[in-house]
């Protein structure tokens, strides 16, 4: 294993929902791409913070029929609706471009993941960003779910004690609709487009920058093609590790994410993707009877000693739109008191290191390599 440098500490800030109890005023926000991900997070998130007015948006295509008005470029959103936030949903290779438009302009971004394409795409926004006094923040929603909320909570507690093990797991079933637009043309397909939720959140949980990082992305049956199967391996302090498997080539059960961390007192499972189920036997060593029944609308999370079950968290249907208006609150947060969001492009440049050195890993046949950061 090569030498690796460790990373430094970083402060993963409390993701608690914000109260807005002293601000009167309405921010002005904007949003520019008004496609899937705005349809079904961006815009329902926005109307969920009473404390944003939605004044425009702007794309390239047909996209009436919004109840607000649209626009053909960034310019003219902020030159014809003057937002003090812009909302970037476009394909990844246009944010850097967008992101410094907006802060030439003295805006506030928030910027789906990944936010830039490289490390130094990645640096020369924050050096902008504090030139203009602007924020930048990334959606890191994973972190605000309420079953990784409530799960990160526990860690360190007597109920749970000290984190020992990550693992990770999805298995996530390809169609044409999943496929379509820029996430089906790019070769670096997985990892670059959900991995980075993976490794934000084994960050989050560990509290720290891990170590070392080594990943395996197999191409079965030929050469070449994109990333559908990640096999990532994280090494943090203490000798811990945390384990990632992103399966795309799965043809039966489509799990969203299937998360479970290993204390030294219990275990937590947390899952995303809505079930309902009932389960009943009898139990091997005392061959009693039980009867199980599940049902989470969107994701559960649930505190296990040895086959006892506590559920300690659930999320609502919507919860990527919930969890979004709570980055936007905490974003709205630091613009008023000037403080530093919990994901902020400074803190994310972290998980976007780590996702291009997934990739160096796989290049290299999965060899551990340093985190440059």
């Amino acid at each position: 294993m090569a030498s690796i440098a460790a990373a430094p500490k970083i402060r993963v800030f409390a993701t608690r929902r914000i109260a807005y109890s002293g601000r009167v005023e309405k921010r002005r926000i904007g949003i520019i791409g008004l496609g899937a991900a705005a349809r079904n997070i961006h815009l329902p998130a926005i109307k969920k913070v009473r404390h944003l007015e939605l004044v425009g948006g702007a794309d390239t295509g047909d996209a009436g029929g919004f109840g607000f008005p649209v626009f053909g470029t960034l310019e003219e959103l902020i030159a014809k609706a003057r937002p003090e936030i812009v909302v970037i949903v476009t394909p990844p290779d246009s944010h850097y471009e967008l992101i410094m438009q907006a802060l030439d302009a003295g805006l506030h971004v928030f910027c789906e993941k990944p936010f830039v394409l490289t490390l130094d795409e990645g640096r020369e926004v924050i050096r902008k960003a504090a030139e203009c006094d602007r924020q930048v923040v990334i959606n890191n929603e994973f972190r605000f779910m309420n079953v990784h909320r409530t799960a990160k909570d526990l860690i360190g507690t007597p109920a749970f004690g000290a984190l020992q093990f990550i693992a990770m797991t999805q298995t996530f079933r390809m169609s044409e609709q999943t496929e379509a637009g820029w996430r089906g043309q790019s070769l670096m397909r997985t990892c670059f487009e959900f991995g980075t939720h993976a490794l934000d959140l084994c960050r989050f949980f560990y509290d720290e920058n891990p170590r070392a990082i080594s990943a395996r992305m197999p191409r079965p049956g030929g050469v070449g093609g994109p990333d559908y199967l990640n096999l990532i391996q994280l090494e943090f302090s203490d000798d811990r590790v945390a384990h990632i498997t992103l399966d795309r080539l799965v043809r039966g059960r489509h799990r969203y994410l299937d998360t479970r961390l290993d204390g030294t007192d219990a275990t937590i499972e947390a899952s995303l993707g809505g079930r309902a189920e009932m389960a009943f036997g009898l139990r091997a060593a005392s061959r009693r009877p039980y009867l199980n029944l599940d049902f989470a609308p969107s994701a559960c999370a649930d505190l296990y000693v040895g086959d006892k079950r506590k559920r300690i968290a659930t999320d609502p249907f919507d919860l990527f739109a919930q969890s979004t208006a709570r980055v936007l609150e905490e974003m709205l947060d630091a613009i008023e008191t000037g403080s530093s969001p919990s994901c902020s492009a400074a803190e994310n440049l972290n998980t976007l290191a780590l996702m291009l050195a997934a990739y160096k890993s796989g290049e290299a046949g999965g060899a551990f390599i340093e985190i440059d950061v």
